[in-house]
């Protein structure tokens, strides 16, 4: 009985996903429009530009040192030379060479510093709405920090291996138009199949006569149509 009751249920729900496609399908239509209105519309492109710098100790200091602990030192003052980019000494003239344009938070919350695993080399990236800011902004902050850690550290052999290249022709980093796209079909798609569940939850009662066959694999012998009232007086004025 058990087994029955479940191909049962079974059989509804998928009965009630076939009656119920076109809600599936507008649903779904729904939920991708909103997403391209959004990309289109609301959505603000975010650029990346990066600059890429190399770090070593002054040549007085590597002249009088093995060259191995000195590359050694420099690889453990990676960090420290990382925590300055985005120092408020740093950060405050890259706000004075953009004549006050973005605050040291929002110059913060825009630049990102990596360098790789036992690398001296440090990555300044800008995310910014323009690519062309993006790339003044980096290029901007790789120059006052070659120029202040002179003073902060005593090190003068910082090298800019690449500057920061504005073509006209950038592809944004953000949003992601196309994880955004398949997300909002997957969403429609369970919104619908969750409607058309709850839909079938409260639902008691059969609504066609081919439902009637699929579910409970009966065959139908007749239907009874339903009169109105004024077809039943009708009839008994003609009788």
């Amino acid at each position: 009985m058990i087994l029955v009751n479940t191909r049962i249920d079974l059989n509804k729900i998928l009965v009630s996903i076939k009656n119920n496609k076109w809600w599936l399908i507008g649903i779904l239509l729904i939920t991708l429009t909103s997403a391209f209105i959004y990309l289109h519309y609301f959505a603000t492109p975010i650029y990346q530009k990066k600059t890429q710098i190399l770090v070593n100790q002054s040549e007085n200091i590597q002249k009088n040192n093995l060259e191995a602990q000195t590359v050694q030192a420099d690889l453990q003052l990676v960090n420290t030379y990382s925590a300055i980019i985005l120092s408020p000494r740093i950060l405050t003239e890259v706000e004075k060479g953009l004549q006050n344009k973005y605050d040291i938070q929002e110059l913060t919350d825009m630049i990102q510093v990596k360098n790789s695993t036992n690398s001296q080399v440090i990555d300044i990236s800008v995310d910014n709405s323009s690519p062309e800011m993006a790339a003044k902004i980096a290029n901007l902050t790789a120059q006052t920090f070659k120029k202040e850690i002179a003073k902060i550290m005593k090190i003068e052999n910082v090298t800019t291996l690449s500057d920061a290249m504005y073509t006209g022709k950038e592809v944004p980093i953000k949003p992601q138009k196309f994880l955004i796209m398949s997300l909002s079909f997957l969403c429609g798609v369970m919104i619908g199949f969750i409607f058309i569940l709850t839909k079938l939850f409260f639902e008691r009662t059969f609504t066609s006569a081919e439902e009637i066959q699929e579910l409970l694999h009966l065959n139908v012998l007749g239907e009874v149509s339903e009169f109105s009232v004024n077809y039943n007086v009708q009839t008994r004025n003609e009788k």
